[in-house]
């Protein structure tokens, strides 16, 4: 019994990892494998040349504009109503407009100990027609709390680009190191649930009457 329980933890720890800390890789096109492709949400996985821990991607189409996207994703306050198994989440340090750091909690459990990362994004629009949105892991900004993991190893890509006055694709790229004794092998089993269940939720909540009127300085629609 226990030994099944702790493997169902496992998973979570994974699928949720794999959204919450996100990471740029570098993976030649047809080195991506396909997992999950439903609800106009695709998943792949790819192997990572330096972890054991697979690369994901995600592509997607979402009704939003730039704007709103924006303003969904820096609010940071209610991760935990659409980014699967965020226990709690808060910014850190708000260093632009574009650029902020926060901190967030994963639920993950008994047995296995929550975990935690702190994470730098920085968003830019190349040209009207592209919004990219970078993150990486700042592991050392905020002492680690009992009992809690914290997870070093972590950055992510978006690449946001117009379709339409209000459509947008999205591929989204990432890779991880949920640290800890997790291993390897059976977190890249489930990496694609919680990536999968998150875009899910945010197609969903981009849509939401708070984000409509939002307006950047640093966005041209």
């Amino acid at each position: 019994m226990l030994k099944w329980l702790k493997n169902i933890n496992q998973r979570k720890i994974a699928a949720t990892l794999a959204l919450g800390t996100v990471s740029w890789c570098a993976v030649a096109q047809n080195d991506w494998h396909l997992k999950k492709d439903e609800d106009g949400i695709k998943v792949f996985t790819s192997d990572n040349d330096n972890s054991d821990f697979k690369c994901i991607k995600v592509e997607c189409t979402v009704k939003a504009t730039q704007s709103q996207l924006v303003a969904l994703l820096t609010d940071i306050a209610r991760q935990p109503d659409w980014v699967y198994g965020s226990k709690s989440a808060e910014v850190v340090k708000a260093i632009k407009s574009n650029e902020f750091i926060f901190h967030s909690e994963v639920d993950v459990p008994w047995p296995c100990a929550d975990r935690d990362y702190i994470a730098h994004i920085t968003i830019n629009q190349p040209s009207p027609l592209l919004l990219t949105i970078d993150s990486h892991s700042e592991p050392d900004m905020l002492p680690v709390k009992d009992g809690i993991v914290r997870v070093k190893k972590s950055a992510a890509h978006w690449d946001v680009t117009k379709e339409g006055s209000d459509l947008l694709k999205i591929v989204y790229t990432v890779s991880f190191d949920p640290a800890g004794s997790v291993p390897a092998w059976l977190t890249n089993l489930f990496v694609t649930k919680g990536p999968f269940l998150t875009f899910q939720k945010l197609k969903e909540n981009v849509g939401m009457s708070a984000y409509q009127n939002a307006h950047y300085d640093f966005i041209k629609e």
